[in-house]
């Protein structure tokens, strides 16, 4: 799926935040389908959540995990599960993603 196709998913509010609470298969199928999942919660949880997700895509070869943070305005931060072999190591795409994610989730 491209970019501009994610964000156009993003802003009909079918991409969501993921927390603690949620099921992590569910944040699972977001990376297998967009190649990024973000989280939100303080660092601690956020990272253990992060890495629920990671283990649970071992399974997938294909698919290179890796845990991300960026600061947006809505939620203060955010920490984010993606793909480095869609996005690679820094990628303007995925800072826009995650910001499209703040905008239309707070």
């Amino acid at each position: 799926m491209s970019v501009n196709n994610i964000v156009s998913y993003i802003q009909r509010k079918n991409m969501k935040i993921y927390g603690i609470k949620n099921n992590v298969y569910d944040a699972v199928d977001s990376i297998v389908k967009y190649g990024v999942v973000a989280v939100e919660g303080t660092k601690g949880p956020a990272e253990e959540y992060a890495n629920k997700i990671i283990k649970c895509l071992r399974v997938y070869t294909d698919i290179s995990p890796t845990i991300g943070y960026q600061n947006v305005p809505n939620y203060g931060y955010l920490y984010y599960v993606y793909d480095l072999n869609r996005f690679g190591n820094s990628n303007s795409d995925l800072e826009n993603i995650i910001s499209k994610l703040d905008k239309i989730n707070a």
